[in-house]
C-alpha cells in the first residue's frame, strides 16, 4: 500500500509541476509551444537565436519574449515563425540568404521581427534557407534562397530578402516544404502542385529535370487533403484518409520502385497523423498505433533496432498515439492522446526538454519527457494547421465544412463578389461539421470567412456554378 501511495504521489507531483501547452510545434533541433494565455515557449537548440537566447542549448522551456497574443507557431531548422491573433507574421533566428523575409542581410535576429505589414497570414512552411507562407486570400509567398527556383520565381537567384508572390493563383489551401529545396501546395480543387528542386522526380518525371521554376501539377487527382515533404519523397493524404507516397527512397510499399513520380498507396488504412523525414517516415493510424519506415542504420526509426524498414513497422503496442513528427535531424517527437510528449534520437542540445543536454546517448525507442505536456484535446490537432476544410469547391448543391475543436463556436460568413454578406452561421461545438446549401445562390465567386472572438481563423474563395 505504501508503494502504491508513493507512485501516486510521484505521478501527482509531475502532473502539478509539468508545463502543459495548448499546442506544440517540432522543428528537429528545437520545439516551440503555445500556452492557453497566448505566450510562446521553446527548448532545444538555440544558437541561431530561434529561441530568442544566445545559448547553444536550452534543455528547459524558456519563454520567447513577453507577448501574449500569439496564435500559431511554425519552426524552421534554425529559425522560428509565429502569427499573432491580428494576422501579422513574425520571425526570429537564422536569416541566411534572407530566410526570415525581413528585407535585411543581417545573418540572425534573437528577437521577433515583423515580416511585412500584412495582417492575413495563416500558415508558414519553413525549410533550410527558404520559406513559403500562405495568406488568407489564397495566395502563396516565398523568400530566402532561390538557387533552384524554390521561391517559385525565375530567374534563379542566390537570395530573395523579402516575400515575393508565387504565381498569380488565389486558390491555394495548404503548403509544405522539403529539406531539399522543394515546395508543394494544394489547391481548393484538391490538386497538388510542386516547384523547386526535383530530386528523384518528385515533381516531374525524368532525371534530366533537376528543378522546376513555377508551380507544376503532379498527376491529375483532385482529392488531395494534406501532405508532408521529406528530402526526396512526399507523403500525401487523400480526402478519404488514405496515405500515398512518391519520389525516392523507401516509399512505404513492398516491391515499390526506388523512384516513382506516380503516387503509390501505402495502405488502405486511415491515418490521422504522418510525417516525412530525409530518409525516414512515420505515421499514426486511426486506431492510435504508431508506425515507422525507411532508413534505420542508426536506430533513427525508434523501433529499437538498426534494421531498415521498407514498409510501415509498428512501434510497440500502444494504441493512444496522437501525432508524430519526423524531421530526421537526429531527433523525432510524438504525442499521445493523454497529453504526454515523447522523443527519440539525440538529446545533445536539450531537444527532449527534460532539463538535460550534451547527452551522447542515442535513444532508439520513444522516451517520455515528464516535465512537459500538451492539452489532450489539442493532440489530435497537432500544430493546429488544419483548422477548416470546405468541399466540394466548386459547388452547385451543398457545401460541407469540417473543422477542429479550435474553430468550434466560430462564425462562418459568406460574401458575394460585391462584398455583401449573404450568409452567417455559427459552427456547432460538438459535430465538427456543418453544411450550407448554395442551390439558391447565383453563379459566381464568393468568399468564405471564419472568425472567432473577432480573430480571423480562415478565409477561402468558393465558386458556385
Amino acid at each position: 500500500m505504501k508503494k502504491i501511495l508513493s507512485i501516486f504521489l510521484l505521478t501527482f507531483s509531475i502532473a502539478v509541476t509539468a508545463q502543459c501547452y495548448e499546442s506544440v510545434t517540432f522543428g528537429g533541433g528545437h520545439t516551440t509551444a503555445k500556452k492557453a494565455d497566448g505566450t510562446l515557449w521553446g527548448w532545444g537548440y538555440g544558437q541561431g537565436g530561434q529561441l530568442m537566447t544566445a545559448n547553444e542549448t536550452e534543455p528547459n522551456p524558456v519563454q520567447l519574449g513577453a507577448a501574449n497574443d500569439w496564435n500559431k507557431v511554425f519552426n524552421g531548422v534554425v529559425n522560428t515563425f509565429a502569427i499573432k491573433n491580428n494576422g501579422t507574421l513574425w520571425g526570429c533566428g537564422n536569416n541566411q540568404l534572407g530566410s526570415l523575409g525581413v528585407n535585411s542581410t543581417t545573418q540572425q535576429f534573437s528577437s521577433f521581427q515583423q515580416i511585412t505589414t500584412a495582417t492575413n497570414w495563416v500558415k508558414v512552411a519553413p525549410s533550410y534557407f527558404f520559406t513559403i507562407a500562405l495568406k488568407a486570400d489564397g495566395t502563396i509567398w516565398a523568400w530566402g534562397e532561390n538557387d533552384t527556383y524554390q521561391t517559385g520565381n525565375a530567374p534563379a537567384t542566390p537570395q530573395q530578402l523579402s516575400p515575393i508572390q508565387v504565381g498569380t493563383a488565389t486558390d491555394w489551401v495548404d503548403i509544405a516544404t522539403g529539406t531539399n529545396r522543394t515546395a508543394f501546395a494544394i489547391k481548393a480543387n484538391g490538386t497538388i502542385w510542386g516547384w523547386g528542386a526535383n530530386p528523384s522526380s518528385i515533381i516531374v518525371s525524368g532525371s534530366s529535370t533537376t528543378s522546376v521554376s513555377t508551380p507544376t501539377q503532379v498527376g491529375t487527382d483532385t482529392d488531395w487533403a494534406k501532405m508532408s515533404v521529406g528530402g526526396q519523397k512526399i507523403l500525401a493524404q487523400k480526402q478519404d484518409g488514405t496515405l500515398w507516397s512518391w519520389g525516392g527512397g523507401y516509399l512505404g510499399v513492398a516491391s515499390s520502385p526506388s523512384v516513382s513520380n506516380i503516387p503509390i498507396q501505402i495502405s488502405t488504412d486511415i491515418w490521422k497523423s504522418f510525417s516525412a523525414g530525409d530518409g525516414t517516415a512515420a505515421g499514426v493510424k486511426a486506431d492510435g498505433t504508431l508506425w515507422v519506415w525507411g532508413v534505420n542504420t542508426n536506430g533513427q526509426l525508434g523501433d529499437g533496432t538498426s534494421v531498415n524498414r521498407p514498409t510501415p513497422t509498428q512501434i510497440g503496442t500502444d494504441t493512444n498515439w496522437a501525432t508524430v513528427h519526423d524531421r530526421n535531424f537526429g531527433t523525432n517527437m510524438a504525442t499521445k492522446t493523454d497529453g504526454t510528449i515523447w522523443y527519440w534520437g539525440t538529446n545533445y542540445y536539450g531537444e527532449f526538454g527534460n532539463g538535460t543536454s550534451y547527452d551522447t546517448t542515442y535513444y532508439t525507442s520513444p522516451q517520455q519527457t515528464l516535465g512537459i505536456c500538451v492539452t489532450p484535446l489539442a493532440t489530435n490537432d497537432f500544430n493546429k494547421e488544419k483548422l477548416f476544410t470546405m468541399y466540394p469547391n466548386p459547388a452547385n448543391d451543398v457545401v460541407t465544412f469540417q473543422y477542429t475543436s479550435e474553430a468550434a463556436n466560430a462564425t462562418v460568413e459568406l460574401y458575394d463578389v460585391t462584398g455583401r454578406l449573404v450568409h452567417r452561421s455559427v459552427l456547432d461545438a460538438f459535430s465538427g461539421s456543418s453544411s450550407l446549401s448554395v442551390k439558391e445562390y447565383p453563379i459566381g465567386i464568393y468568399t468564405v470567412v471564419v472568425r472567432k472572438e473577432g480573430n480571423l481563423l480562415w478565409q477561402q474563395k468558393l465558386l458556385v456554378k
